[in-house]
């Protein structure tokens, strides 16, 4: 039975190969030329071509490879992962522990303890065209920080038959007669996983004081130097809960939600705007019934500072556009009055404010973390500017999100390049550029919606957007915070409402890449998403060797994918992992999570790894005594003896 990859090849080669010059202009050249064949029968990943794959690997390599992603198949051991390595450290101590897991999961996964180490694997990656993403993954070892006590796992039946999709089995259900597509509960998230049993909550960096945070920026100051001496174009990712306290930017996005929903109250006649009239209207009797005054000269001064382009109305985008963050807390403050007015009419709209434990200013603490926050983030974008190196943002779980990708925005208006000479005040066209890239998960219900907001105003503030678009890496915690809270989950409940929002967004970024407004890392292990994307680039006559659209894997998955783009000039990158073994434990853990629901892509990787591993003791007296005393070449066919 032919590979699946075959497919993905033969739809990549139905494009045509790369131009000649393409490593070269993507910034390295290859050991091995890009192939030059243009029958549409070619694939890269034909039989025999896993032995292009792997050169360079040994075969003591490609055993553990097998072995590593063999093991994440297995449903057991992926669900008791956690228990398993807990055991063994109490029974074995750490040493052993962490030299086992250094042997097999860690030298998969991640790329080295130090970002230098990057180069080992960099080398044997550049050599079919594939790039490295630096990602410094140590963390803190969240499981003890994750397991439910006793009283919320009571909790969680209850507050999963509070949901009317709870009533839903698993694997189907029926909602006003209509029989819905699979579905899953809120206990049971889109992969499958157990809520109560999967204790792998999420990479946020627990906060110890701000020494750490610089501890923090230090390293991925390091990941950025690094990644501008790798060959080609440099990638390096951050993660905002490593540089200040969580809790800060949990707050901050609370503020900034809260400030946001205010424009549906101002919105009177719900047409999408806020005009002088209304604006007066809301303001005036908010005013006077918290037994208030307001002139209209303060009205007018408000009102000029939101409609900063004088169009005499403001849409959801521009009000937003206006939002500081060092000044939300004291907006989020006054509206706590006003919410009050306004509950007994749209509870939905500002119950945040009704109920809440701690006031909306920050504390003097606060603003230095605040101010820290901003000088580490400078630091980094200044010498990722100055290295030409291109920040990712990396994706947290969606209480901390609103914080961060207002930071990652006003850090795009100030660095990304306008894509317009109208913009940049010129005449002609000038080049645009993302240096910085936020990250859009599809697995949330508003993120088509959210990236249509980002795409107008980027446009409208003149910069251009840079997007990682994946499918979303926090699900099972989303899922219980959801439970937890009796609020909504934010995440979709079918996975092919996943799949149909993920197919959405990437289309509106191609568009917007074809425009010059928007640069795009496709961050996807699934083939079709692939597929659909090489695709689309070809109809939309976006070439491969110039247009702005990047390919993402993680190191140690997903193989046929990057090597075929890779083969065929796509600009395809790996994310290459590093930390000391005992800080990206949790990093592990997730990638062992992940794999289980990954195996329709996840086979290809095996088979690949099966048939290179066959043909080395058949075929392969290089790597094996077997094929020697065989006396058979790499062929297949009896190798003559002088």
């Amino acid at each position: 039975m032919r590979p699946a990859s075959r497919l993905l090849a033969r739809r990549v080669a139905r494009w045509g190969p790369a131009p000649p010059n393409v490593f070269r202009n993507y910034g390295f050249v290859p050991e091995k030329a890009p192939p030059k064949q243009t029958d549409l029968s070619f694939t890269v990943r034909a039989v025999g071509d896993h032995a292009a794959i792997f050169e360079g690997r040994s075969t003591p390599d490609l055993l553990r490879a097998l072995l590593v992603l063999r093991l994440c198949a297995v449903g057991p051991f992926v669900t008791h992962s956690e228990a398993l390595l807990d055991t063994a450290r109490r029974a074995l101590g750490d040493g052993p522990t962490m030299a086992a897991l250094r042997s097999t999961f860690y030298s998969h996964f991640v790329a080295g303890r130090e970002s230098a180490d990057v180069w080992a694997r960099m080398n044997a990656l550049r050599a079919h065209g594939i790039g490295a993403i630096l990602d410094w993954a140590e963390e803190e070892d969240l499981l003890k920080h994750c397991v439910p006590n006793a009283s919320d796992a009571a909790e969680q039946p209850a507050a999963a038959a509070a949901s009317p999709a709870a009533s839903l089995a698993s694997t189907g259900g029926t909602v006003g007669g209509k029989k819905q597509g699979k579905t899953v509960s809120s206990r049971t998230p889109l992969g499958g996983e157990s809520v109560i049993q999967s204790r792998v909550a999420a990479r946020t960096h627990e906060y110890e004081d701000e020494a750490a945070c610089e501890r923090h920026a230090a390293a991925f100051l390091a990941a950025i130097d690094t990644a501008a001496h790798l060959p080609g174009q440099g990638f390096a990712a951050v993660k905002l809960s490593a540089l200040t306290d969580p809790e800060l930017l949990e707050h901050l996005s609370t503020c900034l939600t809260s400030v946001q929903g205010l424009f549906r109250t101002y919105d009177l006649d719900g047409d999408g705007y806020v005009d002088k009239a209304e604006f007066d209207e809301c303001y005036e009797r908010i005013t006077r019934m918290q037994g208030g005054a307001t002139s209209e000269d303060e009205r007018s001064a408000v009102w000029r500072w939101l409609d900063k382009a004088g169009e005499g109305r403001v849409d959801y985008v521009a009000w937003c556009a206006r939002l500081q963050l060092r000044h939300l807390p004291d907006l989020a403050a006054g509206l706590e009055r006003q919410a009050s007015v306004f509950a007994s009419v749209d509870s939905g709209t500002h119950g945040a404010f009704v109920s809440r434990e701690r006031p909306w200013d920050l504390t003097p603490q606060e603003h230095v973390k605040l101010d820290a926050l901003f000088a580490r983030l400078e630091r980094l974008v200044e010498r990722a500017v100055s290295k030409g190196v291109k920040l990712m943002i990396d994706a947290e779980q969606s209480v901390l999100r609103p914080a961060i990708d207002h930071l990652g925005h006003e850090l795009m208006r100030k660095h990304n390049r306008v894509a317009d000479a109208q913009h940049a005040g010129g005449s002609g066209n000038a080049p645009g550029e993302a240096v910085i890239f936020a990250t859009y998960q599809a697995y949330l219900r508003d993120a088509p919606q959210r990236l249509a907001d980002d795409l107008a105003r980027a446009e409208r503030q003149g910069y251009v957007l840079g997007a990682k678009l994946v499918r979303g890496a926090y699900l099972h915690l989303e899922r219980r915070r959801a439970a937890e809270s009796r609020s909504p989950s934010p995440v979709w409940d079918h996975i092919e409402e996943t799949h149909a929002s993920y197919e959405k967004c990437q289309a509106s970024l191609l568009s917007a890449v074809k425009a010059g407004r928007a640069e795009l890392m496709v961050g996807s292990h699934n083939q079709a998403s692939v597929e659909g994307c090489v695709a689309a680039m070809a109809a939309e006559g976006l070439d491969p060797e110039t247009a702005p659209v990047y390919f993402g894997q993680l190191l140690g998955m997903a193989d046929h994918l990057s090597f075929t783009l890779g083969q065929h000039g796509y600009k395809v990158f790996k994310y290459c992992p590093y930390g000391s073994v005992e800080k990206v434990i949790p990093y592990l853990l997730r990638r062992v999570n992940e794999n289980q629901y990954v195996l329709q892509g996840g086979k290809q990787d095996v088979q690949l790894l099966a048939a290179e591993l066959w043909r080395r003791l058949l075929h392969d007296p290089q790597h094996s005594p077997l094929a020697r005393l065989l006396g058979r070449g790499s062929d297949g066919a009896t190798s003559s003896t002088a």
